[in-house]
């Protein structure tokens, strides 16, 4: 079932594409530029944006060599440790995205 907010947007664009508004806007035709944050969760993609935008993320140079393989049964680690790497391998995994996103837009 639709709340009220969804059905009335739904009704105003149905209007404006009748009015013909969405004729003839810049850009039509041409393919959309649409970041790639998938990967991102949701709560996270507004602070991704704004520092990128900054050039805060712009890390193709640097932690380069952060990626080291090593194996969890190598190490003796205890259940919060493994958690902890997980997060750490989580960080290592964003930042090397961040940072082959910013190679691919050269």
């Amino acid at each position: 079932m639709k709340d009220t907010f969804s059905i009335l947007t739904e009704r105003r664009i149905q209007e404006a594409i009748v009015r013909g508004d969405f004729k003839n806007l810049p850009g039509a035709g041409k393919p959309l530029k649409i970041e790639g944050l998938y990967f991102l969760p949701r709560k996270l993609r507004a602070a991704y944006i704004v520092l990128k935008s900054s050039g805060y993320l712009d890390q193709t140079n640097k932690g380069q060599n952060d990626f080291k393989p090593s194996t969890l049964a190598d190490s003796n680690l205890s259940d919060g440790d493994i958690a902890i790497s997980r997060q750490e391998l989580s960080e290592k995994i964003f930042n090397h995205n961040v940072m082959m996103d910013c190679r691919r837009r050269r």
